[in-house]
C-alpha cells in the first residue's frame, strides 16, 4: 500500500483550517491502495492557525517563518514519509473528495504527475464570473493567457499551471532542487518535470473559489513573478 503524504502549507487559515484537517480525515483511501499522512506546515502564521492545527492527532505540524508557499510545501516534503506528495491549499477551494481522481493514475503509471484542473473538458459559458462563489475573469484570463504563453515555451499545452491540487512522486523531489519560495515554486516544478521527462495529467476536479476579503493570496504580483520565472527557466538555468 502506498503512502500519500498530504502537505498543507497554512498562512493565516483560522477560518478554514479546522474544517479542512476534518474533511481530510474524513476520506478513506484504503480500498484505492493508498494510506495517508496529514503534513500542515505553519507559514509564520499570526492568527490561531497553529493552535487550532495542534489539536488534531495524527496531523504532523511544522512551524517556519513566513517564507512563502513554495518554501512550506518543500519543508512539508522534507519531512514525510509517504511515495507521493499531494499539496493541499489551507484553505476550502479544493474539495478532498477528488483524492481519489487525483490519486487512480498512479495505480497503474510510473514517472508522472497528476494536476487537478479546473478547467479540463469546460467551456467558459460554464464559469461563473458573477454573484456568489464568483471566479474572477482576470484570474481566469491569466491563466488561459499562461497556459498559452507556457506552450509558446515549452511546447507541453495544459489547461490549469495555477491549479492548487497537484500530486507528485516523492522520489522526483529527491533528485530535483527546487529554488524558488513563492507561489512561483509551481512552475518551476512543472518545468523540470517536464525537462526529466515526466508526463503530467490533468483530471477534472470541483472548485469553490473564494475572495480576498475571504483570505485569497494570490495577486498581480504571483502573476508577474509567474512569468518571469517561466521566462528564465526557458532562456537561462535556473
Amino acid at each position: 500500500m502506498k503512502k500519500v503524504s498530504i502537505i498543507i502549507p497554512a498562512y493565516n487559515e483560522e477560518n478554514s483550517i479546522k474544517a479542512l484537517i476534518k474533511t481530510i480525515q474524513s476520506i478513506n483511501l484504503n480500498k484505492l491502495g493508498f494510506s495517508k499522512e496529514i503534513v500542515c506546515v505553519d507559514d509564520g502564521s499570526t492568527d490561531k492557525t497553529g493552535e487550532i492545527i495542534k489539536k488534531f492527532s495524527g496531523v504532523i505540524y511544522l512551524k517556519q517563518k513566513n517564507q512563502g508557499k513554495g518554501a512550506a510545501v518543500q519543508r512539508g516534503i522534507k519531512k514525510s514519509k509517504g511515495e507521493l506528495i499531494l499539496v493541499q491549499d489551507a484553505d476550502l477551494e479544493y474539495d478532498p473528495k477528488d483524492y481519489k481522481k487525483l490519486l487512480k493514475p498512479f495505480l497503474k503509471n510510473n514517472r508522472i504527475a497528476v494536476y487537478g484542473s479546473r478547467y479540463y473538458n469546460k467551456s467558459i459559458i460554464s464559469f461563473n464570473f458573477f454573484g456568489k462563489n464568483k471566479q474572477s475573469f482576470l484570474a481566469f484570463f491569466f491563466n488561459f493567457f499562461l497556459s498559452g504563453y507556457f506552450f509558446l515555451l515549452f511546447n507541453s499545452y495544459y489547461t490549469d499551471l495555477l491549479t492548487g491540487y497537484k500530486v507528485y512522486e516523492k522520489s522526483f523531489f529527491n533528485k530535483t532542487k527546487i529554488k524558488t519560495k513563492g507561489f512561483e515554486t509551481d512552475h518551476e516544478i512543472t518545468i523540470n518535470l517536464i525537462k526529466k521527462n515526466y508526463k503530467i495529467l490533468e483530471v477534472p476536479i470541483k472548485y469553490m473559489p473564494r475572495t480576498k476579503k475571504e483570505g485569497k493570496k494570490i495577486n498581480f504580483f504571483d502573476a508577474i513573478r509567474a512569468i518571469f520565472v517561466i521566462t528564465k527557466m526557458k532562456l537561462f538555468k535556473l
